[in-house]
């Protein structure tokens, strides 16, 4: 997905799309926390941008931030029944990517 496609506004919802299409089949099972999920991260990425552009984040702290939403993100899919780590680690990366380079070039370094 090119990243001039995605806005802030619009975020969440790529976000959700992507991560949709990353959970194959297991979507069914995923998809009552998927939504919620898909937003959380677009929330921390909305944040992490924000706050580095005010000067109140820095590098090493959004890497902390994004890191523990990603873990939470990918907690709460495993531990969704029939969803392995694998799987759900895939849909996380896949959710991730959809905002790499729209985020890291508002933030000005690669952030992931």
């Amino acid at each position: 997905m090119a990243s001039n496609d995605i806005t802030m506004d619009n975020l969440g919802d790529k976000i959700f799309e992507e991560a949709k299409v990353a959970a194959g089949s297991k979507y069914e099972i995923v998809k009552k926390y998927l939504k919620a999920e898909s937003e959380k991260l677009a929330i921390t990425l909305r944040m992490i941008s924000d706050g580095v552009a005010a000067g109140e984040i820095t590098q090493a702290e959004a890497k902390v931030l994004l890191n523990q939403q990603k873990l939470a993100m990918a907690s709460v899919l495993t531990a969704s029944e029939g969803m392995g780590i694998v799987l759900a680690q895939d849909t996380v990366n896949a959710a991730l990517n959809v905002g790499a380079s729209f985020i890291n070039g508002k933030i000005g370094f690669t952030l992931f």
